[in-house]
């Protein structure tokens, strides 16, 4: 019975041994070595875009479509080809407009020989009729025939108008400068009128000028707000990816859609190619040049931190460094905890909603009560730890536009005040 006791003892023995032997250590948090990261607050450039993708479209997009029916006789063009104002771009056979056209001139001379002839008549018995050897009803039935003589006459010279009219109908052109996008028939082919056809006539071809070209893109919502009407714009082919082509933002649609649980905006963006390299119904990017600033102060974005963010990284320094929760205190403490010394208006960490990106966030120092709605329009507040002769100090600043590397420094940091991030233990 002993000899089991104690060998259970001295097994235990070794256990406790093995565990105060192998087991990891436990560092102090004064012990934890912070290597942050450093930047220098500079001045620089900062551009500032929106990218979407969408597809080219041509500005000035015909249909074209002929006013008479009939058979395709002659045609002119191919897809691509180059047409002018005027081109011929189809002749429908005219057998049956040239003959009705032929006819009515034929009436026209007709009506004016009879013109001609009523009004020999009306010379004669007016004659007659002062010599009083015809009545008065025979002079008048001379008068009238020459009257309806007249009026048959107009109505040749109408139908010779609209015979012509017909006859050129069935010739079609160009109605603008442009390129062949499609070619829809053949010769041969019988054609419907465009404008008698209940289903809208036969399409000939389709005709733009692609002089000018749209880019309709779909912007996200979250960054329409920052677009508008004349806005410099870029504009990259995936069949031309070394060419830029410039472009001016032109309209943004007022109803959104909605695609997969996506809500975008139509944006029109109007590109220039004069060059003619750009075609109907190409894939694009589009990068939309928001902001553009010149010589600003620049923070880095991954030393932005929240408030909240803020005040987590400097309880982390205070304890490695030995100090406790040292002189700054709890966001939204008390003054003394809560102040921040040194120069270039620092401030004061909010706490609760308006803390982070919220408006309210980081307050200006000292600011009274009655005065803190005021502040909390100021939606650009953001944290950042400066480093200064004394250490490590917190700092809330003004900051204005971002892109995906930096942020334009409004207030809050001077050139080559130095900022800390990325504090590892």
């Amino acid at each position: 019975m002993k000899k089991w006791y104690y060998g259970a003892a001295a097994i235990v023995a070794l256990a406790m041994a093995a565990y105060f032997l192998f087991r990891p250590s436990r560092p102090s948090a004064a012990s934890s070595v912070y290597v942050p990261q450093s930047e220098t607050i500079h001045r620089g450039d900062l551009t500032v875009i929106v990218t979407a993708t969408g597809t080219i479209e041509p500005i000035n997009k015909v249909e074209i479509k002929s006013k008479a029916s009939g058979l395709i006789e002659e045609l002119k063009i191919n897809e691509s080809d180059q047409v002018k104002i005027g081109d011929l771009i189809a002749r429908l056979d005219q057998k049956d407009t040239k003959n009705n056209y032929d006819q009515a001139v034929a009436n026209l001379e007709v009506a004016e020989a009879n013109l001609k002839q009523k009004q020999s008549e009306l010379t004669r018995k007016q004659e007659l009729f002062n010599k009083g050897l015809i009545s008065n009803s025979e002079f008048d039935i001379a008068k009238l025939a020459v009257v309806e003589a007249q009026a048959q006459l107009v109505r040749s010279r109408i139908d010779v108008d609209n015979s012509d009219i017909r006859l050129k109908e069935t010739i079609v052109r160009s109605p603008i400068n442009g390129i062949i996008l499609t070619k829809d028939v053949e010769v041969g082919q019988i054609i419907s009128s465009g404008i008698s056809s209940v289903s809208g006539g036969t399409l000939i071809a389709t005709v733009a000028d692609m002089r000018e070209v749209y880019v309709k893109a779909d912007v996200d919502e979250v960054d329409i707000g920052k677009i508008a009407p004349g806005m410099k714009a870029k504009v990259v082919a995936d069949a031309y990816p070394d060419k830029t082509f410039q472009g001016q933002v032109l309209r943004i649609a007022a109803q959104s859609s909605v695609v997969q649980n996506v809500t975008t905006f139509e944006v029109t963006i109007l590109v220039d190619n004069a060059g003619g390299r750009l075609k109907a119904g190409m894939n694009a990017t589009v990068d939309i040049l928001v902001a553009d600033k010149r010589n600003v102060l620049l923070v880095s974005n991954e030393a932005l931190m929240t408030d909240k963010e803020l005040f987590s990284e400097m309880q982390k320094v205070r304890i490695a460094m030995g100090g406790g929760q040292g002189e700054t205190g709890r966001p939204g403490g008390s003054e003394a905890a809560g102040r921040r010394r040194g120069p270039g208006g620092e401030g004061r960490m909010g706490r609760g909603p308006g803390s982070g990106m919220r408006p309210g966030a980081g307050a200006a120092e000292g600011t009274p009560p009655s005065d803190r709605e005021e502040t909390q329009e100021v939606t650009l507040r953001r944290g950042v730890i400066l480093k200064t002769g004394e250490g490590f100090r917190p700092r809330m600043i003004k900051t204005g536009v971002s892109n995906y590397d930096y942020t334009e420094v409004l207030e809050g940091l001077q050139e080559g005040d130095e900022v800390v991030y990325a504090f590892f233990s």
